[in-house]
């Protein structure tokens, strides 16, 4: 095992990488058994929460299961119906989660609900985007206590604890990102057509899983063709040679590549041959009388009247009767209260570099909190020890890192973490916020899980490369696990009430 460092020595006058030898520790039993008692620990805290939390507190799941429940009654793909209009489109939309789980429903026979059922096939996905976040860090660093580090991370952040327990598509969306980002930089190290094709066909399903997977695509692309720019010529004839080695195998691939362009061509070029838009509202699929019936829509049409000047403010207030749920009532009057406020220049308006850090903070917040129907904001104090946390690593970062690191893919991942939370921040967040004047309408946590994992591999990384020596390790080691572990399910139960379970108090 290998741990590179970022030392140079100079041997007759050239520069040469010193590359500290492994040192064994700690032992390859305690790597065993710490992932072990980490994936215990996290499974049981999802089976409390699937069996216990309410349906009508974690993001949108009523609306998800709703889809789900939908789409089991079909072989294929459902159409728009009086039944479905409660719960959106269920046409024109990414709908790969909601197919794998609605046939999944047809073989619940263990006697629970159909909701607890689905719940509980929720929690593979995380355990594999967990899995497969590590083997990304494996081809980084083989450094055992590193790994334990990452795993810990990725497996006591209050939000994805929280998220992994539920009927949610962005399970399915952070598994396919992990695995996209993992066989990419795969095959940058051991050259396998088939590991590319496997990164191509799981960002193809990921465009079919939620729309926020869009933006993974160009830079995924973009990592491609500069890290590969010398090789380019030469590709093609290795894709050839792949497929004429292994018939079987490359014949699969090209298979799931084709049918995974042509779903998203269907899909993307579809809406945008049909309503001019890669992404459509209900109102622009159904009448409005049928589009009312969702309560996201209900809300968005309300405040585009009112932001659009076709009603006043009396009117819209008067508008919000359609929207039966309470709390996206409740959010309709807020934002038109602060919108106009907003317009005629009662709040001051907010900049880019203004934004950074109150979007950083809000996106902490819902990180190691929950935001959901229900909330649990981590804010000061609590956060200071995430806060002392991530300040410590970005100072790693700065002194430890250099572009070539581990074959350059620490640099890759950077790129890839780096433009997400850009596109994330500038152009959807900000953007929202310009529209809007609610700097922190659809800023959720969960938005940023798919590159949660370069994310954590680079802490990981860069943190404990910080000191040198075995106890300064550890003892950053034990700092960093620590904070993690209290930060999550002990935050969770001082934070939580009883309006949150099943069960409420009679």
């Amino acid at each position: 095992m290998t741990h590179r460092s970022d030392d140079t020595a100079h041997v007759a006058g050239q520069a040469v990488v010193d590359v500290p030898r492994e040192d064994g520790f700690p032992s390859r039993r305690v790597l065993v058994w710490s992932m072990v008692a980490l994936a215990l620990y996290f499974g049981l805290r999802l089976l409390f929460l699937a069996t216990t939390i309410s349906p009508f507190v974690p993001p949108d799941e009523v609306t998800h299961f709703g889809i789900c429940t939908i789409f089991s009654h079909v072989p294929l793909l459902p159409e728009n119906s009086p039944e479905s209009y409660q719960y959106g489109l269920v046409t024109n939309i990414p709908w790969l989660y909601y197919w794998v789980m609605g046939k999944l429903l047809a073989v619940n026979f263990l006697g629970i609900s159909d909701l607890v059922f689905l719940r509980l096939l929720n929690i593979p996905l995380a355990f594999a985007f967990i899995f497969y976040v590590w083997r990304t860090l494996r081809l980084v660093t083989d450094d055992r206590l590193t790994q334990i580090l990452l795993v810990v991370a990725m497996t006591n952040t209050m939000m994805l604890t929280f998220l992994s327990a539920f009927v949610s598509y962005d399970n399915l969306t952070n598994l396919l990102a992990a695995m996209s980002v993992y066989y990419l930089l795969a095959f940058f190290k051991n050259r396998s057509p088939a590991t590319l094709g496997a990164s191509f066909v799981c960002q193809l399903a990921g465009c079919l899983t939620k729309i926020t997977f869009l933006p993974l695509i160009p830079v995924l692309s973009a990592v491609l063709l500069i890290h590969e720019a010398k090789r380019l010529p030469g590709l093609p004839a290795a894709l050839v040679a792949f497929y004429r080695a292994s018939r079987l195998r490359g014949a699969l691939v090209a298979l799931a590549l084709l049918l995974g362009l042509a779903l998203n061509i269907q899909l993307y070029a579809g809406n945008y041959l049909r309503y001019g838009s890669l992404t459509v509202e209900m109102t622009t699929v159904l009448p409005l009388e049928a589009a009312l019936q969702y309560r996201l829509a209900a809300r968005g049409y309300v405040f585009d009247a009112f932001r659009e000047g076709r009603v006043s403010k009396t009117q819209a207030l008067a508008m919000t009767s359609l929207i039966k749920h309470p709390g996206d009532r409740a959010d309709s009057v807020f934002m038109i209260e602060n919108y106009e406020r907003f317009r005629k220049g009662e709040i001051p308006k907010i900049g880019r570099p203004a934004y950074l850090p109150l979007w950083v903070a809000r996106m902490a917040a819902g990180t190691f909190g929950v935001f959901a129907h229900l909330q649990i904001v981590n804010r000061w104090p609590t956060i200071a020890p995430i806060a002392f946390l991530a300040a410590l690593t970005l100072a790693a970062v700065l002194i430890r890192w250099r572009p070539r690191d581990a074959e350059w893919l620490p640099t890759c991942l950077s790129a890839i973490a780096g433009f997400y939370a850009y596109f994330l921040m500038y152009q959807f967040n900000y953007h929202e916020y310009l529209t809007n004047g609610a700097p922190f309408v659809s800023l959720h946590g969960r938005y940023i899980f798919p590159v949660l994992g370069p994310i954590y591999i680079l802490s990981s990384f860069y943190l404990l490369r910080l000191f040198k020596g075995r106890a300064a390790r550890l003892a950053v080691f034990g700092l960093a696990a620590f904070i993690f572990v209290m930060s999550d399910f002990p935050l969770f139960c001082a934070r939580v009430t009883p309006e949150w379970s099943y069960w409420p108090p009679n």
